[in-house]
């Protein structure tokens, strides 16, 4: 399905399992994944919005080509995004590392929780301290 030879976690502490969480008026904005994919799985949805949108092969990250024109259209709204119903209990495996994807703003007072379990091809794949420092608040 995933045609790959072999999956790998990531080689730092922090980043193979992460849970996700987002309270009133807290989104994700438009990114790439650094990961091969990821498994989600989402334990409670938002009451309104928390809406994952995506757009697939925006860019080809093994080639080199990053697409900044497209990835320009869609900052500025220029191009439509697919949306996913993810409702309680939805397992979904994604390849966000060429997809350009995002989660809208959560309204509501329920918060959005989803687990994210990142794997990729390759071993030995950590994340840059400066991106483990943004992501996580510190290093290690």
């Amino acid at each position: 399905m995933l045609e790959e030879e072999a999956l790998y976690e990531y080689a730092d502490p922090m980043s193979s399992i992460n849970i996700h969480y987002a309270r009133t008026g807290q989104e994700l904005g438009w990114h790439f994944d650094n990961s091969s994919f990821a498994i989600t799985l989402m334990i409670q949805e938002a009451e309104q919005g928390g809406v994952f949108e995506y757009i697939s092969d925006m860019r080809n990250s093994a080639q080199g080509d990053m697409n900044y024109a497209g990835v320009e259209r869609v900052l500025k709204g220029e191009v439509a995004a697919k949306q996913l119903s993810m409702p309680a209990g939805t397992l979904v495996m994604f390849r966000g590392r060429d997809a350009i994807h995002r989660v809208t703003p959560n309204e509501g007072e329920t918060t959005r929780l989803l687990v994210v379990l990142a794997y990729n091809s390759q071993p030995g794949i950590a994340l840059e301290p400066e991106a483990m420092k943004t992501f996580y608040g510190r290093i290690a």
